[in-house]
């Protein structure tokens, strides 16, 4: 059954506009425009009904704006809800399913060539794709929404190259997650528990504010969080089920980790960046937290930071 698709006339030009992500979706906006040429607003929406699907993969990467990602117990695979500039970028869905599972591949550019060259380099299957490879648009003004079912194992990877990201991933069923960051604001959240255990929780954020919260519901295995340059908050608060090991590096900022009181916490750091720790023990080069031989939960922590300082609050 072919997706839904809406593509709505242009409406009057101005300020603002929408973006949303999807389950195997690369989104690559890239293209630029002058000043003084005219904005034209379209909207775009592409939709799945549920089916009988058992598993789920998405790839978007997006190049500015505002992007919102959300869980959703409604009777869609998928819900892509998309404002863009139809003088700067043009959208482009990709569907297929293999056996039972479903890949959503979404793209936008600004003419065939930049289309092709879009598809071939920022597949983030690609081990040669890092953050360099993020097309940035800071002055874009786009918006998209992506709305994803709960109820559906789903792989999810974005790729955010400027603006304004909330991911609201409570409730979420991922499997997995990766997420690269250029530049702008970023906040992840799990209000409630994810509904599998993921492997890997990979984030990957350049010169960025980043906020992670209640990372305890996420029920990640191992977190992988490379930051660059940026103001990083990570809080791992929520109802953990199972112990878990973090392996973050930090190039030039500040790092607080916030660590709930009935999770044991060692933490092994190197590098320049000072590190502060209020009631931990420091054992060779660890420090552990008060309750570290007898939580039932435990979270290892490796801390390579260059410049700055990391800030552990445990309780």
């Amino acid at each position: 059954m072919p997706d839904a698709r809406i593509a709505l006339a242009p409406r009057a030009r101005g300020p603002a506009a929408w973006t949303l992500p999807g389950l195997l979706v690369s989104l690559a906006l890239s293209g630029g425009l002058t000043p003084a040429r005219a904005q034209e607003w379209r909207d775009f929406r592409a939709a799945r009904p549920l089916g009988d699907l058992a598993a789920l993969q998405v790839e978007l990467m997006y190049a500015g704006g505002r992007l919102d990602v959300s869980a959703s117990e409604t009777q869609l695979l998928y819900d892509v809800r998309l404002r863009y500039d139809a003088e700067r970028s043009l959208p482009r869905r990709e569907w297929r399913r293999a056996g039972r599972t479903g890949h959503l591949r979404l793209t936008t550019s600004s003419s065939p060539e930049d289309r092709r060259d879009a598809d071939d380099a920022t597949r983030f299957g690609d081990p040669e794709f890092e953050l360099e490879d993020l097309p940035r648009d800071a002055d874009a003004a786009g918006r998209l929404d992506l709305s994803l079912n709960s109820s559906v194992p789903t792989d999810l990877r974005l790729g955010i190259g400027a603006g304004r990201a909330r991911l609201d991933l409570g409730g979420a069923h991922l499997t997995a997650l990766e997420l690269i960051t250029g530049a702008g604001d970023v906040e992840i959240g799990f209000a409630s528990d994810n509904r599998a255990a993921m492997e890997l929780l990979s984030i990957k954020s350049g010169a960025a504010a980043f906020m992670a919260e209640n990372l305890g519901n996420a029920r990640f295995r191992r977190l992988e969080f490379y930051g660059f340059v940026g103001d990083v908050v990570l809080d791992f608060s929520g109802s953990w089920r199972s112990s878990a090991e973090a392996e973050i590096r930090m190039g030039l900022g500040e790092l607080v980790m916030r660590v709930p009181a009935h999770v044991g916490v060692r933490v092994r750091r190197s590098g320049l960046a000072s590190l502060s720790a209020a009631n931990f023990e420091k054992v060779g080069d660890y420090w552990l937290s008060p309750n570290w031989e007898t939580a039932r939960i435990r979270l290892e922590v490796t801390v390579v930071a260059g410049l700055g300082s990391v800030t552990v609050e445990h309780g």
